[in-house]
């Protein structure tokens, strides 16, 4: 108590205050031009803010650069209970900056942002924790690799896109210098900007528009509206750290990019689990993510096409200025995607064809993805947003056929050599269903299953298995050791 005392009122204690704590140690011009700012007056410093380290300090981020940068702090009954490992799972109250070295195989696991965004759940935690200051770095360590079909690496392997994270390229250690830009740009806020970004949740969903508006391969400012600006994994050489903090020392309310929510008010009718796909319990939709930064949605039912009306729930501008937004496909076929903006451009109806191809990622063609994204974008005038996805996954581990004039489904199969099956999205199959149609009215009359070593079997159009005895129910259950989905039925 004393020194608190010493600190507030040093006359009285006759003793000279200490000099204020640096923002950073670094010498590299960056660092000397924060300290600059803040020795100013100009730059907030990281008065407040936290560090969160998740892996056992196997990459843990140099604090002796950052002074004022704390640990954050748990408990002993926490990190006995390892609470401070692993995934976070717990959305704290302070303004936290973490990251967490640690990913499963693609095979065998898959990394923390892929289990993340593979369910409702995960992407609903992320969403509460970025709106709640704090961003967390992951690397994506065999998820977003070179090669395809298992060749050398199985490509981008996200089911969906967020800005709710930064996923690294790489393994261990690649999370570091996203740490350093991130924990210097929060520090180039002026106090008065960064206090009113604190304290409206939005300080991460800024700071992710600034990172992705620096990123050194875009050369034009419209590349911002484009998939290059917004992949799901980022390279370290595309950082630019001082032009961050050079554009967050810049903000002013009048140049601060807007925010906004986005929600579905519409959509094509849900696929029948045992009927149009099939999956264990728990698995009984394509819906990852309904509202928020991100709307995401894996291409499970044999339809072709799958239609989205989505609209911008809610916004805020700074100034509160119109908002004008941006409608735009990042990646994924164009012949196989349309969009379509309403007159006031709040709204837009998407339809998405199924795509059977992957294609390059924008600045990687060597990554390919399986993926279409549609980012939304709101602009002030001045400014835009950080982006709002719109997504939607499909599935390595199929091969359909549709009829090119009817658009019907004609076959399906599941088991095919060197598919990949993402076991945190679906289990393994080893069929094939070929489907069957009413010679004279064209209706669905079911579908063939070829299963290696065993006799094929019918079904009818309500995924009822025909036997002797009339058709029976079919029970879909994946072993939880082996992911591969088994079927029951009466015989």
């Amino acid at each position: 108590m004393v020194l608190i005392l010493w600190a507030l009122c040093p006359a009285m204690s006759g003793v000279e205050a200490a000099p204020p704590l640096p923002v950073t140690t670094r010498t590299d011009p960056a660092g000397v031009l924060l300290n600059q700012w803040y020795a100013e007056g100009k730059a907030a410093g990281h008065g407040g803010d936290y560090y969160d380290n998740r892996d056992g300090g196997h990459s843990n981020f140099d604090l002796s650069q950052y002074p004022q940068l704390n640990p954050l702090p748990y408990s002993t009954e926490k990190r006995e209970a390892k609470e401070n490992f692993g995934m976070a799972r717990e959305v704290r109250s302070e303004t936290v900056l973490g990251n967490a070295s640690l990913s499963g195989s693609a095979l065998a696991g898959a990394s923390i942002p892929r289990l993340y965004y593979s369910t409702r759940e995960g992407l609903g935690f992320l969403s509460s924790q970025f709106l709640g200051n704090q961003l967390y770095i992951y690397p994506e360590h065999q998820d977003h690799d070179p090669g395809g079909e298992g060749q050398s690496g199985w490509g981008d392997l996200y089911p969906t896109n967020s800005p709710y994270l930064i996923i690294s390229q790489g393994s261990s250690g690649s999370d570091q210098p996203f740490l350093h830009a991130f924990a210097m740009t929060m520090a180039s806020f002026t106090p008065e900007i960064k206090k009113e970004l604190k304290e409206q949740g939005v300080l991460f969903p800024v700071i992710q528009a600034i990172f992705r508006s620096s990123l050194k391969p875009l050369k034009d400012p419209g590349d911002y509206l484009t998939g290059l600006a917004h992949p799901t994994v980022f390279p370290a050489e595309w950082i630019d750290e001082e032009k961050m903090m050079r554009l967050a020392q810049s903000m002013t309310r009048e140049t601060l990019p807007p925010v906004f929510h986005l929600e579905v008010i519409g959509e094509s009718p849900p696929p029948r689990r045992g009927i149009d796909f099939f999956e264990g319990p728990g698995r009984d939709s394509e819906s990852l993510a309904d509202q928020g930064m991100v709307i995401a949605r894996v291409f499970r039912g044999i339809a072709r096409e799958r239609e989205l009306t989505v609209q911008v729930a809610r916004s805020q501008d700074w100034k509160g200025r119109p908002l004008k937004f941006e409608w735009r496909l990042l990646r994924g076929d164009p012949a196989l995607v349309r969009i379509e903006p309403s007159p006031s451009n709040e709204e837009a109806k998407i339809t998405v064809s199924y795509q059977a191809e992957a294609r390059p990622v924008p600045g990687m063609p060597e990554i390919t993805s399986r993926r279409v994204d549609i980012g939304v974008f709101a602009g002030n005038g001045v400014s835009f947003s950080p982006p709002s996805f719109i997504t939607f996954y499909f599935l390595p581990n199929e091969r359909r056929t549709y009829d090119p004039k009817s658009g019907r489904i004609l076959e399906v199969d599941y088991g095919f050599e060197q598919a990949f099956v993402d076991v945190t999205l679906t289990s393994s199959k080893r069929w094939r269903d070929v489907y069957q149609y009413d010679k004279k009215a064209g209706a669905p009359s079911g579908w063939r299953r070829e299963e290696p070593r065993l006799p094929a079997a019918e079904f009818d159009p309500e995924g009822r298995k025909r036997g002797v005895r009339g058709p029976m129910s079919v029970l879909y259950l994946s072993d939880p050791a082996t992911h591969v989905l088994n079927q029951l039925s009466g015989e």
